[in-house]
Parts: C-alpha cells; sequence; structure tokens
C-alpha cells in the first residue's frame, strides 16, 4: 500500500476568528488520501477516518499516524454502513420509511418526535445510547431524549453527528435550488444552549462527523479535512 501524506493548515492564515470562544478552534489539517472522499468518520479509538464516494459507495480506512489507506470494501453503500453503529445494543436508522427506527435487539421501535407527517433524515445516536440527533427536512436539527420522549431545537442545521453526549456538529449548507453554494461546520450544545461556526466562510465544509477534539470534514471536490477544537465549558 502507498503511504500518504499529510498537509497541515492553520486558521489563522486563513483570516478565520471562531466567534464568542466558547469553541477554540486550532489547526486544520487536509488528509490526502490520494483519491476523492466524502463522508469522513472516525473509527471508535479516533487513530483513523473512515470515507466513501460521494454516493457513499466502498469505503477506505485512512491511518492519521501514518497516512496509510486501506481500501475496505468496493460495495455499494458501505460508508453508509459506518454511520449506523451499534451503541449499548442500540441502534437508529431511517430505512425506507423516513421516520426514525430505534432497535434495540429484535425490538424496532419507530420514532416521530415532532409529528408522522414529517420527513426524518440523518438520525444519529449518542455515544451513551441516551439521545438522539436528527433533520426534519427543511426544518433544522432536533435532539431527542429516549428516556423522557423530550425535544430540543439546536438549530436550522443539517446532517448532525456526536461530539462526545453534549454536543453535536452539522452543517449549515446553502444552494441556489440547484447546486450547493456555501456550506460551513457548526458546533451545537445538545442541549441547545449555544452554536458557533468553526469553519470560514469561504471554505464549502459538509457532512461533519467528530471525535474528542477533532472535527472532520469533506469539500465539493472531494478533499477531507479534520481541525482541532477545544470546547470551553
Amino acid at each position: 500500500m502507498k503511504f500518504r501524506h499529510i498537509i497541515t493548515i492553520s486558521l489563522l492564515c486563513l483570516g478565520f476568528n471562531a466567534m464568542a470562544q466558547q469553541v477554540e478552534v486550532g489547526k486544520m489539517t487536509r488528509v490526502n488520501t490520494g483519491t476523492q472522499a466524502y463522508h469522513p468518520i472516525f473509527t471508535t479509538d479516533g487513530n483513523s477516518i473512515l470515507t466513501s464516494t460521494e454516493d457513499y459507495r466502498g469505503l477506505s480506512e485512512t491511518n492519521l499516524a501514518t497516512g496509510k489507506t486501506t481500501v475496505l470494501s468496493t460495495e455499494p453503500r458501505a460508508g453508509m454502513s459506518v454511520m449506523l453503529r451499534s451503541v449499548n445494543g442500540k441502534s437508529v436508522n431511517n430505512a425506507g420509511n423516513l421516520k426514525i427506527n430505534l432497535v434495540e435487539g429484535n425490538n424496532v421501535t419507530t420514532l416521530t418526535p415532532n409529528g408522522e407527517n414529517e420527513r426524518y433524515l440523518w438520525p444519529a445516536l449518542s455515544p451513551d445510547g441516551s439521545k438522539i440527533a436528527y433533520t426534519v427536512s427543511g426544518k433544522g436539527t432536533w435532539v431527542y431524549d429516549i428516556a423522557t420522549g423530550t425535544t430540543t431545537f439546536v438549530g436550522k442545521y443539517r446532517a448532525p453527528q456526536w461530539m462526545g453526549n453534549d454536543y453535536v456538529v452539522a452543517m449549515n449548507d446553502r444552494d441556489d435550488g440547484y447546486q450547493i453554494t456555501g456550506s460551513t461546520v457548526i458546533v451545537c450544545a445538545a442541549n441547545g444552549s449555544f452554536s458557533q461556526q468553526v469553519t470560514p466562510d469561504d471554505m464549502v465544509a459538509m457532512f461533519p462527523s467528530a471525535t474528542e477534539g477533532k472535527i472532520a470534514f469533506h469539500t465539493l471536490e472531494g478533499e477531507i479535512y479534520i481541525m482541532d477544537i477545544t470546547i470551553t465549558k
């Protein structure tokens, strides 16, 4: 296998200054996977990222220490499977029905926290299995507490993924009705108390994921970036 190099740049060079300083933005690193790559997801240990094509075909793993990229699968939608990880015996999906399916063992519970007539996208289970982040089409992103059944609006963003149990990352994307014209990555408190943009306006940053202290995302051109993040609580 070929070894890939990793290019490091600073957000300061981009002239971007994080507002409010609740979230401190550190360096941004471009990860060279050797080809166009999309939908980055950190492995459980945070040492590698998994990527696929724009339509989720295939799955590759890039080790962040060595830069080595390994092809794990070439199957259609293999990239989607890593977004459906089981947590404490639970998982979520919305296969076929555009509702939230909570799977626990052999039991499937269909959830519609914002009403039966809404379209639910990108459900994601928190690391402790207690909450679900999701997007309601055309309206924004919420967090659903499984035990209490309560919902919290975190912002008019899309495609949420968890960063620990208290924060989610999402994208604030814009289009002209035909194509994407811009997108930034947002860090949101799961309790709805704040949200903060962490990527510059002149960079199209999409479909973020996170692990402790790091956020990954892709650009329209299929470039993968990782940024260091510190949250002041």
